[in-house]
C-alpha cells in the first residue's frame, strides 16, 4: 500500500490475487517450527477490497471480499468477507514491510471441506473466517506482495461443529 497521506486517501480500493496450500494443522501449529504438515489440497482466488485510514493514525480499517477455488483433496468454492484492521509501521523491520493486518468475518463453502472432515470427523459449510497478514512493498508504489494465514473456524464452539482449517497463502495486491 502507499505511504500514509493524501495519495493513500485517494486510492483506497484494491484488487488481489492469491494462491495457497492447505495444512493439516491447527493455526498455531503452522507457525511452530517443526510442526507444519501440508495437506494434499491447494487454493487459488481473487479479492476486491476497500481500506480507509483512521484519522491521522497509522491504522486503517476496511473489508475484502474473497472468492476462491479449492482443488486436490477437496474440490469446492469458498467465499469470505472479513473486516480488516491494518497497521502501517513507521520504521518497519524489515524495511520492505508495508503493513500487518488481521481480518475477521464469515466464510461459506459450497461443499463441506474435506480437509476439515479428515481432521475432525465433521465440518459444515458456514464458519467464521480470519486472516493474519504481513504485506511487503514491491518496486511499484501501488503494488505489494503479502503472506497470509487463511483460517476457517468454528469460533471456539460458537458453531455447533468443532472443526476448522488453515492455509498458507501468498498474494499480490494492486491499488486502483
Amino acid at each position: 500500500m502507499l505511504p500514509i497521506g493524501t495519495a493513500q486517501a485517494e486510492r483506497n480500493r484494491y484488487y488481489t490475487g492469491f494462491v495457497g496450500i492447505m495444512t493439516e494443522n491447527r493455526w498455531h501449529d503452522v507457525v511452530t517450527p517443526g510442526r507444519l504438515e501440508l495437506a494434499d489440497s491447494a487454493l487459488i482466488g481473487f479479492g476486491l477490497g476497500w481500506d480507509r485510514q483512521i484519522g491521522t493514525s497509522r491504522f486503517s480499517y476496511g473489508f475484502e471480499l474473497q472468492a476462491l477455488r479449492h482443488f486436490g483433496r477437496q474440490d469446492h468454492f469458498e467465499v469470505n468477507l472479513p473486516i480488516v484492521m491494518r497497521y502501517r509501521p513507521e520504521n518497519p523491520v524489515p524495511q520492505a514491510l508495508t503493513s500487518v493486518a488481521f481480518g475477521l468475518g464469515v466464510s461459506h463453502a459450497t461443499e463441506i471441506p474435506q480437509v476439515e472432515i479428515d481432521r475432525k470427523g465433521a465440518s459444515q459449510q458456514n464458519f467464521f473466517y480470519w486472516m493474519a497478514e504481513a504485506e511487503f512493498a514491491l518496486t511499484s508504489l501501488d503494488t505489494s506482495l503479502y503472506f497470509r494465514l487463511h483460517h476457517r473456524s468454528d469460533g471456539y464452539g460458537i458453531y455447533d461443529v468443532d472443526s476448522g482449517s488453515t492455509g498458507l497463502v501468498v498474494g499480490w495486491r494492486k491499488l486502483f
